[in-house]
């Protein structure tokens, strides 16, 4: 499944990327990517700096941080989707970042992961 997604997602990219080249250049392509990048990077550095601080928080009063590990987690997979450049990658990193996708995501993983516990 990875190797697929390994395969797949450049060829993906690569033709969203002449796809959207052809029609407004090469220039304003570049430029989207970049700019996409540099707003991830802020978002991200943003939300990671509130995270250390509530998990500093959350130790100091006695409570596990499990909610802001959750969070690390996926702003690490975010962050390296937004870094990445390509415009299926951006908006995957995007909707990563989001509260309802996050939750959508972990309750996916939750369900699977006590599926393969019980067996």
């Amino acid at each position: 499944m990875i190797f697929l997604l390994l395969v797949f997602i450049p060829i993906i990219e690569i033709s969203i990327f002449i796809t959207i080249g052809s029609r407004i250049g090469i220039f304003n392509t570049i430029s989207i990517i970049l700019l996409t990048a540099i707003i991830g990077i802020f978002f991200i550095r943003r939300q990671g700096i509130s995270l250390l601080f509530n998990a500093q928080r959350n130790m100091r009063d006695g409570i596990f941080p499990s909610q802001e590990i959750k969070g690390a987690i996926f702003l690490l997979v975010s962050g390296l989707l937004l870094i990445t450049p390509g415009f299926l990658t951006d908006v995957i990193g995007f909707l990563i970042f989001l509260p309802q996708v996050q939750n959508t995501i972990s309750r996916y993983a939750y369900n699977y992961f006590q599926s393969k516990v019980r067996r």
